[in-house]
């Protein structure tokens, strides 16, 4: 019962203490409904802005200026927006704002008038900006994008209008090959609409391969990027990248890069390489490079020196005995990983592990070459012995000068 009492008491306080309307107030209300007009209205809301009346008299007001705004004018309306932010009908004017910039085409209409100027398109969307409508239509070849925007005429022609290159971002310079991965679609971030789309950059015969969410401003040109890289495990299911992404690292937060890293997690084919992977990939990249003709006519090679947490070190630890071969200075291991076979030595002068010997894991055993073994001949030379068919041979490398002998 003291519960209720106190509720009630609550209202009673709370209607006495609304403003409540003057006569005089009340009045010219009254007065200004018989005989609207957007002066009459700027008087009553000068005497009393803070009436119960001045909602509906602002409605009122705004809704007379917004009747005499040509609606079809982009232009206009948008004017009307800015000056009235706060505007109690800013949702209808919005509404025709949102008219104005949503594009009436589907995919295949726009893709359509795209190829007719533009062939090589690979798809294309529809776009409308200020009442005006175009096509956007995008193509990769030749390891390069290209856009083109296309414009709807009065007379109900389309025209090509531009055709920008936007930036392709890619980190390996190698892959030069481009193509787009899904389709393009118009997204909006934060009122502003993008165009986003993806492609793939990569080489023939490399396992190496770049995944790329772009986001392009059609009114600036701006071109945000994210991307995924590493190696491509594709198969029979599709597309499917095991690697890192550099932007996941970024402190910059804005709108459109959140966009982009959502879009690279939430797709299931790009999978996060483990830290002790990555570790051994960077270590058989470097290797690599350095040593171009290791297979070939290189004398001296270039050994790389392994951090103990790369999955190198712990294949060296996990190899067969039959596999691993000791001297008084080093011990070797010959094991495959991440689609090579690779040579690991521990030295026990210096207490590290380092990455001897890299090539591309036997494919083909009655065709092409296969490391079969390893042993010590003496404390330094290793012997490398391969089976080629039905011939034998071998190398030898020297782990303490780093050479190779045929």
């Amino acid at each position: 019962m003291k519960r209720l009492f106190t509720i009630a008491a609550a209202l009673l306080l709370a209607i006495y203490t609304l403003p409540a309307q003057t006569p005089a107030e009340t009045k010219l209300y009254n007065k200004t409904l018989k005989k609207p007009s957007v002066k009459a209205y700027d008087k009553f809301l000068n005497k009393y802005p803070d009436s119960v009346y001045s909602l509906e008299i602002r409605t009122l007001k705004d809704s007379t200026l917004f009747e005499a705004v040509d609606k079809e004018d982009a232009e206009a309306v948008e004017a009307f927006a800015a000056a009235h932010p706060d505007s109690p009908i800013i949702g209808q004017v919005e509404e025709v704002i949102a008219r104005h910039n949503t594009s009436p085409f589907s995919k295949e209409e726009a893709l359509a008038a795209v190829r007719a100027l533009a062939p090589e398109a690979a798809d294309a969307v529809g776009w409308r900006r200020g009442n005006r409508d175009y096509a956007l239509g995008l193509a990769a070849a030749d390891g390069a994008l290209r856009l083109y925007r296309c414009a709807l005429g009065a007379d109900g022609a389309w025209t090509l209008v531009s055709a920008p290159a936007p930036e392709r971002y890619n980190l390996d310079s190698k892959l030069t090959d481009c193509r787009l991965d899904g389709p393009i679609e118009l997204v909006e971030i934060n009122g502003k609409k993008f165009l986003s789309f993806n492609y793939i950059n990569s080489v023939e015969k490399s396992k190496n391969i770049e995944f790329v969410a772009s986001l392009y401003e059609p009114e600036e040109g701006s071109v945000s990027h994210a991307m995924f890289y590493g190696r491509d495990m594709s198969g029979k299911d599709g597309l499917k990248i095991e690697g890192q992404c550099p932007e996941a690292l970024s402190t910059l937060v804005l709108p459109e890069n959140a966009w982009l890293l959502n879009r690279i997690n939430s797709d299931s084919r790009l999978v996060p390489i483990a830290k002790t992977d990555a570790l051994t990939d960077d270590s058989i990249a470097w290797w690599l490079e350095k040593n171009p003709e290791a297979e070939t006519r290189a004398s001296r090679l270039n050994f790389g020196a392994l951090d103990e947490e790369s999955s190198l070190v712990a294949g060296f630890k996990a190899a067969r005995s039959r596999d691993k071969d000791s001297s008084k200075s080093f011990t070797a291991a010959m094991f495959d990983i991440r689609d090579y076979t690779v040579i690991v030595a521990y030295s026990k002068t210096y207490k590290n592990y380092i990455l001897v010997w890299c090539e591309p894991v036997c494919v083909n055993k009655n065709r092409d070459k296969l490391l079969n073994s390893i042993y010590f001949e003496d404390d330094s030379s290793l012997a490398l012995f391969y089976y080629k068919g039905r011939t034998t041979f071998k190398n030898r490398i020297n782990l303490a000068s780093r050479t190779i002998r045929r």
